[in-house]
């Protein structure tokens, strides 16, 4: 802390402690005189004095040569010098303890030494003589050099950004409203970041940073505060182009203040806030000074990106807000020869890193990149290309460091035994990087074989096995796929092996690639509902967001809705249904429960019948089933059930089984069975120092049936009492 203080001291003097006697005129010819004598030592004394952080101002040597070349482009650079300057500022102020008035008597020293307000500051750079055409042909050139296969896309893309050049731009609105539509993998980000790149190095925007929104953040209107805070920051900073992306799934009160911001210029504030050093926070204490009470979007490129074209504009924001929308960019999929120009490119930027980094003298081979272009996910395009040539960097890192390789040894990357291969003297390594676990897999069959019963449920997992395979081999050959629905309900008495197939499922569609993470999050209706109104959105959206790549398994989840006045079960079954559709992907989501009950669960809402079209039923084990259980129940606590046992054992599950299997527990009435025999053996073993301590008589046993029958219609007639009781 002390660190800090006196850093912030030393800076504040330095910066604000200056002759004032001398002034800088942006219309005379000579551009910058201080106390410190030429222009050039005064961007010097500024740049080590007020961004010390910044390697920009290195360059200000340079840049003062150009100052005292034409005054009107001394302004402009002076004008990108302070932008440099206003960040490192904000940045200087995180770690050396500036607050907002700090901030703010710098800018007006700022003011008083070069007359250049912070607005102008921030005005985007304008050529004397702009002409746009030039420029934006340039531009046009610079990113069909880059940008593989979308030459009419990217002709479409100038036009957009060069528009309001052309035609103008009314004030308070944005400078441009545009749709960037496309599959997935067809460069709809890379083009829109070196867009800006090139104008920013051709003095059109005055910054190269791009800000994109992710409306599928924000699902609730508890998050209004977070919502607001973001898109300010984005509205208010340097960056001219803001990016909206997956606003197919925004929730609608968020989706209206964005429609504001299109058709209207801004959108106004239901709420008071004001700025706290620097965030946007509501008020709460009543009239303020410099409240805001609307952003705008003046000056700024408002973009939005999605893979359904139109279709997703009309369905989230409506008519009115395609209106305004003046241009639409559609990308293309990478046809054969795209893909292998794009391969040539992540060739030669390899043979380059492997060079550089790892010293050795790396060759592409023609048939590796043939392999390349038969054998991509042709559905995600420059994606999938470039997690190919990720994977491959990796492995020939791994070859370097584990085979100790000498610098400049030559390394062919070729097609060995119909496998991408490095190859270096007489050895070879495989390239690529399976996201299936052969390993896995097999400990995953082995604990399935190893359950007692469920035979039609450990069918089912190995069948999902197979059909995703299948999908990964159609896609990799640009067919078409067939998706099944991976979400499932489980129904079946207690102790039916529901919770141990979901853990073993989870780790199954990791292995296979099917899940990124493979975890299991078990829940209950006390974890997704909340108490108060507003809270049960993002409390759901919290725990769907620590499964997400892993299963989500919702035990008793009939006890989600309570009839139609459960207006929190409600809404958080309409969260849990909308993650299911946005994370299709990397979710799978099992409801749990009695069979009789998940029956008139499904039955009131329709759309979950829908969406769950995978009911596995979970079987009463028999005797014999719970005997074989007993028997690996004893034997993982270091026992062994004696022979004459065995056959007592199954009549008593039987017979139990036959009376009330629910009540009993299924397996666990084996394992509790098991462990009062332990404890009964413990006693005898004690006093007979000839019995064998690891052996369970059928004296130990208590084979005692103590359950009673079944109200076959007592939990059905509960869970609609429940459900009439919530209705009042």
């Amino acid at each position: 802390m002390k660190d800090r203080s006196k850093e912030k001291e030393r800076l504040m003097r330095e910066v604000l402690n200056k002759d004032r006697s001398k002034t800088y005129n942006k219309d005379s010819d000579i551009v910058l005189t201080t106390d410190s004598g030429s222009g050039e030592d005064a961007i010097d004394k500024t740049a080590k004095d007020v961004s010390t952080m910044s390697n920009m101002i290195n360059t200000a040597s340079q840049a003062t040569s150009d100052l005292l070349k034409n005054a009107d482009r001394s302004f402009d650079e002076l004008r990108k010098l302070l932008v440099g300057q206003q960040k490192d500022l904000e940045e200087l102020s995180k770690d050396n303890g500036f607050n907002q008035d700090d901030m703010e008597r710098v800018q007006k020293e700022i003011e008083q030494d070069y007359g250049l307000t912070k607005q102008e500051a921030n005005k985007p750079a304008v050529l004397r003589d702009f002409d746009s055409a030039k420029v934006f042909g340039e531009v046009l050139t610079e990113m069909d050099e880059e940008i593989v296969g979308q030459n009419e896309a990217l002709e479409e893309l100038c036009v957009a950004f060069r528009r309001p050049y052309v035609m103008g731009v009314e004030e308070g609105k944005p400078k441009n409203v545009i749709l960037v539509t496309g599959p997935r993998g067809s460069g709809r980000h890379a083009c829109i970041t070196k867009m800006a790149k090139s104008l920013f190095e051709h003095r059109v925007i005055g910054s190269d940073d791009v800000y994109t929104v992710d409306m599928s953040l924000y699902q609730s209107g508890a998050q209004e505060g977070i919502f607001l805070q973001d898109l300010y920051k984005d509205l208010s900073g340097h960056g001219e182009i803001i990016c909206f992306e997956n606003f197919e799934v925004g929730f609608p009160g968020f989706l209206r203040m964005v429609d504001s911001l299109v058709c209207e210029g801004k959108v106004t504030l239901s709420k008071r806030y004001v700025l706290n050093k620097g965030i946007l926070v509501e008020n709460q204490t009543g009239l303020v000074k410099d409240a805001v009470d609307s952003l705008s979007a003046a000056g700024k490129y408002l973009v939005f990106i999605t893979t359904n074209g139109t279709k997703a504009v009309q369905n989230a924001f409506g008519a009115n807000f395609l209106y305004h929308v003046l241009d639409i960019v559609t990308l293309t999929q990478f046809t054969e020869n795209d893909a292998l120009e794009y391969t040539e490119r992540l060739s030669k930027t390899l043979e380059e890193k492997a060079n550089r980094n790892l010293k050795i003298a790396v060759n592409v081979k023609d048939d590796l990149k043939h392999w390349v272009v038969d054998n991509y996910d042709k559905t995600n395009g420059a994606d999938a290309l470039n997690g190919l040539f990720d994977d491959f960097y990796i492995s020939l890192s791994q070859a370097a460091l584990v085979e100790n390789l000498a610098a400049g040894i030559p390394v062919s990357m070729e097609v060995k035994d119909s496998i991408p291969s490095a190859v270096f003297g007489e050895k070879s390594v495989g390239l690529t990087r399976s996201k299936t676990s052969a390993e896995e897999i097999e400990a995953v069959n082995k604990e399935l074989d190893e359950i007692v019963g469920l035979e039609e449920i450990k069918a089912y997992i190995k069948a999902l096995q197979n059909h995703i395979r299948m999908q990964e081999i159609r896609k990799a050959q640009g067919m078409k796929t067939s998706e099944i629905s991976k979400h499932m309900i489980f129904t079946g008495n207690p102790g039916t092996g529901k919770t141990t197939i979901a853990r073993l499922l989870s780790r199954y569609m990791k292995a296979i690639g099917a899940l990124t993470q493979g975890q299991l999050v078990e829940v209950t209706r006390a974890d997704l509902v909340a108490q108060y109104v507003g809270q049960t959105a993002p409390l759901t959206m919290s725990v769907i967001k620590s499964a997400i790549g892993g299963v989500l398994f919702i035990d008793e989840a009939y006890s989600l809705y309570r009839g139609k006045d459960d207006s929190f079960g409600l809404e958080c079954i309409d969260t849990i249904v909308k993650a299911m559709e946005d994370n299709r992907d990397n979710l799978i989501v099992i409801l749990a429960g009695y069979s009789k009950e998940m029956e008139v669960f499904l039955e009131s809402n329709s759309g979950l019948k829908s969406r769950f079209p995978n009911t596995i039923h979970f079987p009463d084990y028999t005797g014999e089933e719970l005997r074989k259980i007993a028997v690996i129940q004893a034997k993982g606590k270091g026992y062994v059930i004696e022979e004459g046992a065995l056959g007592p054992l199954e009549e008593f599950f039987d017979k139990v089984q036959s009376i009330n299997a629910a009540e009993a527990g299924n397996g666990r009435l084996a394992r509790n069975v098991v462990e009062d025999a332990i404890l009964k053996q413990s006693g005898r073993v004690v006093n007979d120092s000839n019995a064998k301590i690891d052996e369970l008589k059928l004296e130990d046993f208590d084979l005692t049936v103590k359950v009673q029958p079944a109200d076959e219609f007592k939990d059905l007639r509960e869970f609609n009492e429940m459900l009439k009781n919530a209705g009042k």
